[in-house]
Order: C-alpha cells, then sequence, then structure tokens
C-alpha cells in the first residue's frame, strides 16, 4: 500500500497495480485521508482524520509530491477500524509516550468538527495554524 501526496494537498492511500516512464499510476482500492487540527475546550491540540473511499484511480505523474509506502495496519483500513458497510469505528494511533496522536472517525464525525471549528473561527476564538505548502511556488527560484 502506498501513501501520495498530491500538489493540491490531498493525500491517497491504495495498492500500486501499474507505472509508465511518466511516472503515472494505477492505484485501485484507493481512499482520500483528510486531517484535521482543532483545539479542544482544554486548548489542546487535536487531530483527526477520515478516509473517503475512491476505488480505482489514475494519478498523473507530474501532480505527485512525495511517494512512501505505508503498514496495512496503518492505513487504517484493517478490520479493526471499518466494519463491513464501510462505517468507520474510532481508532486512537497513538505515540510511544501513549499520547494520542491522531482519532480516526467517521466522515459524518469529521463534518461535524470540521462544521465546529469553523464557527470557533469564525466567532474568533483559538485559531489552529494550519502546515500549508505552496508546492507551486517552492519550484521559484
Amino acid at each position: 500500500r502506498l501513501m501520495v501526496v498530491l500538489r493540491d494537498g490531498r493525500h491517497l492511500i491504495g495498492t500500486l497495480r501499474s507505472f509508465d516512464q511518466f511516472s503515472n499510476m494505477v492505484m485501485e482500492d484507493v481512499r482520500e485521508r483528510r486531517i484535521l487540527q482543532t483545539k479542544d475546550a482544554d486548548g489542546k491540540l487535536r487531530s483527526y482524520c477520515t478516509d473517503i473511499r475512491l476505488g480505482l484511480y489514475m494519478v498523473r505523474g507530474d501532480s505527485m509530491v512525495l511517494l512512501g509506502e505505508v503498514d496495512e495496519e496503518d492505513s487504517g483500513e484493517d478490520s479493526k477500524s471499518s466494519d463491513d458497510e464501510g462505517t468507520t469505528k474510532d481508532v486512537s494511533v497513538e505515540a510511544g509516550g501513549g499520547d494520542e496522536i491522531m482519532k480516526k472517525v467517521s466522515l459524518e464525525e469529521f463534518e461535524r468538527l470540521s462544521e465546529e471549528k469553523k464557527a470557533r473561527e469564525e466567532a474568533g476564538e483559538d485559531k489552529v495554524e494550519e502546515l500549508c505548502w505552496e508546492f507551486d511556488m517552492d519550484l521559484v527560484v
């Protein structure tokens, strides 16, 4: 299984089936991983993620920024994290010290958390500075 980070910031996880001399790739069982960072009531930074099934996908080689192999258990697609209907159960990813890094939630929960974050930012409450790469600008000399 591979994770591909695209120029537009999307993260795709899937199984590589084919590639050509231009690095165009065909991947199957692709999921888009969305990540959200927010602060809870205690002011502690929390990260949430969800996977959206896309199926068979062709990725153009010049749109890829980063490519790497992911472990099956780390990709969040094993039987522990999703049931037969595709509903995602809560799975926490923890660091070595027991600190929670990211919590995997369902798409509905992710959208609810995203709306809450947007409402808090509009109200002027805690704003989380997001990591944003300008891949096109990084290439400008």
